[in-house]
């Protein structure tokens, strides 16, 4: 699958930006550690983080708040190469979300805080559309769906993207803390997935899209990708953790990719790395099994260090992990 370049962008990513915490020593834990190590995260700032450490192009949509911590992530992101003139602040009194993580190999722990969160504050109006002709890409994810005004805005994003010739990828970035209820997330994501050229998603994430669906029982991994390809939507990618990763496209093709193994230091960050990489491979003209094996490089290189944005590869350090290390 090709993308067609566009003269100013690669991609503009779309959705949340967070400080994180990270306990100092990984053998603490959140309630122990007397420390903290701070840097930025978000599903969103990371998939931007990783596509500007890999040579892209890359603008960051958001909102942060307006006082230090929402300077320290925009600070952070533009060091680094992220664009942040559509990284703006929130004067409504709305907080830059935090996440307080464990670095355990196992089993760590993420505490998130998200009342009244900057990113979900993001309004239609926000919305850059004269921006689109000009991007290859748009990027959004499952959290920007969670509440309004975000909800409305992102979906008003990928319809505007899409009928500006806009590639739109959907990471679908499921926590159930940030919903009602199963049955409302599936509703959005529906909604949203009809506008989505490219899925991203775990089996479990996919799953909440058929919530509530008739005739939605345990389905095969085939037959769930099958209900979302057609229309808009081209390729469908599921994550299996361990076991790898699938790529299904509207005209019934399907292809697999496995992952590299490494000596995990923390559990999370991997589904961020995967989608940067993988994204900047289809941009390169790479099939949907290369993509994802260069998702699978990009992820295994972050679950082996101790942060996420901060962590993501460079271009010449993933192929050279991959060039080192056996898939499975």
């Amino acid at each position: 699958m090709e993308f067609i370049q566009k003269p100013a962008r690669d991609i503009m990513v779309m959705g949340r930006a967070n400080v994180d915490l990270y306990v100092s020593d990984p053998s603490d834990s959140l309630e122990s550690s007397p420390r903290f190590d701070k840097s930025v995260g978000g599903c969103a700032a990371n998939i931007a983080a990783g596509l500007a450490k890999l040579g892209r192009s890359v603008d960051l949509l958001s909102k942060v708040s307006d006082d230090p911590f929402g300077d320290f992530v925009s600070s952070f992101l533009a060091r680094r190469g992220v664009g942040t003139r559509f990284l703006t602040k929130d004067p409504s009194g709305s907080l830059t979300s935090l996440a307080f993580a464990e670095r355990k190999t196992v089993d760590s722990r993420v505490l998130f805080y998200r009342s009244r969160a900057s990113d979900l504050m993001i309004r239609i109006e926000d919305i850059p559309i004269d921006e689109f002709p000009r991007t290859a890409v748009l990027v959004c994810t499952g959290t920007g769906l969670s509440a309004s005004p975000s909800r409305e805005a992102t979906l008003f994003a990928m319809e505007f993207a899409g009928t500006a010739g806009t590639r739109v990828v959907l990471d679908l970035d499921w926590r159930a803390s940030a919903w009602e209820s199963v049955a409302a997330a599936g509703l959005i994501y529906r909604i949203a997935a009809a506008r989505a050229h490219i899925l991203i998603g775990t089996r479990e994430e996919m799953a909440v899209l058929l919530d509530c669906m008739p005739g939605a029982e345990n389905p095969s991994e085939a037959e769930l990708a099958m209900r979302f390809l057609g229309g808009v939507t081209e390729l469908v990618i599921i994550k299996r953790g361990a076991e790898g990763s699938t790529a299904y496209s509207a005209d019934g093709e399907s292809w697999s990719a496995g992952v590299f193994p490494v000596e995990v230091r923390k559990n999370y960050g991997a589904g961020d790395a995967f989608a940067a990489a993988l994204i900047h491979a289809l941009l390169h003209g790479l099939t949907p099994d290369e993509a994802m094996k260069w998702g699978a490089g990009a992820a295994g290189i972050v679950v082996a260090d101790t942060a996420c944005a901060e962590s993501a590869p460079t271009f010449d350090e993933l192929q050279r992990f991959i060039a080192a290390h056996e898939e499975e």
